[in-house]
């Protein structure tokens, strides 16, 4: 296939290219900056539709993951409309130029609850992507509104989407800060993705898989390593961290995410390869 990958000299955008590369596919990498890497790119801004569509010609598949990664790297207002305008724009040129794979990059925080000014409780645990989705920043409402464009144009004509929400991506291949991490799982950043997290090497092949699968209409997929980033069984943690929790839906003895990602198993055929426990050992 000839794909697309938007943000391709981002962090993931080159785990990603590096997956399709060693698959076989012909990929052509956008991003507003030069990538690291020798290969194949061209400097684009997303949010400029008629560099898309020249971008786009040809292609078999797009990857989208430009965007701001996170609030407070500019303006909430830039954040919002940065990526609502990207994914749109993109969504909107693959549809037009018959691109028939399309892979959105979406966020655990479209749920809302990773940035939130005002922490809630949520409905039950583990996330499945049927839980209501209410964020209340910037960031998570773009990923949650780019879920909605992709639903509007799946119901034009038949093209394959697929929506990935990841939690956070584990960029430290070898996992040396997972032992800090321990000391406090009830930091907000432990906390508030309720102890989920991907590797970068599954996440690339979440979207390498997703972008291959014969599918069709708007799929959303959450994409989160199996067990969660804390040593002990996370009945536990959501003990101590959530007590107002009612609905607990994991094994009690068990250190499970709290991102459930059955359905990329059932629809993709993926499966976290790579776990803390591969790489760390928690002290005894």
């Amino acid at each position: 296939m000839r794909i697309v990958v938007t943000g391709g000299s981002g962090r993931l955008g080159q785990h990603v290219i590096r997956e399709l590369l060693e698959h076989g596919h012909d990929v052509l990498g956008l991003d507003r900056t030069p990538p690291a890497a020798s290969g194949t790119a061209l400097v684009v801004d997303v949010t400029r539709i008629g560099d898309l569509y020249q971008a786009l010609q040809g292609a078999d598949g797009v990857i989208h993951l430009a965007a701001y990664m996170a609030p407070g790297i500019t303006s909430d207002s830039e954040t919002f409309a940065n990526n609502v305008t990207a994914a749109y724009n993109v969504l909107k040129a693959a549809f037009d130029l018959g691109v028939g794979h399309v892979v959105m990059a979406s966020s655990a925080a479209a749920y809302g609850f990773i940035y939130a000014p005002r922490m809630w409780t949520p409905d039950y645990l583990p996330l499945d992507e049927r839980h209501p989705c209410r964020p209340q920043d910037p960031y998570g409402l773009s990923k949650l509104v780019g879920e909605q464009i992709a639903d509007s144009f799946a119901a034009q004509r038949s093209i394959g989407i697929v929506s990935l929400r990841l939690p956070g991506i584990n960029f430290d291949l070898a996992y040396q800060t997972f032992p800090e991490r321990w000391r406090d799982p009830g930091a907000p950043r432990a906390l508030r993705g309720f102890w989920s997290y991907v590797d970068a090497r599954d996440a690339a092949r979440a979207c390498r898989l997703a972008v291959e699968a014969t599918l069709n209409g708007h799929h959303v997929l959450n994409a989160a390593a199996p067990d969660s980033s804390m040593p002990e069984p996370t009945s536990d943690l959501i003990s101590r961290h959530l007590p107002d929790l009612q609905q607990v839906n994991g094994p009690p003895a068990a250190r499970w995410s709290g991102l459930d990602s059955t359905r990329a198993a059932e629809a993709l055929g993926w499966r976290a390869g790579h776990t803390w426990e591969q790489y760390a050992r928690p002290r005894s």
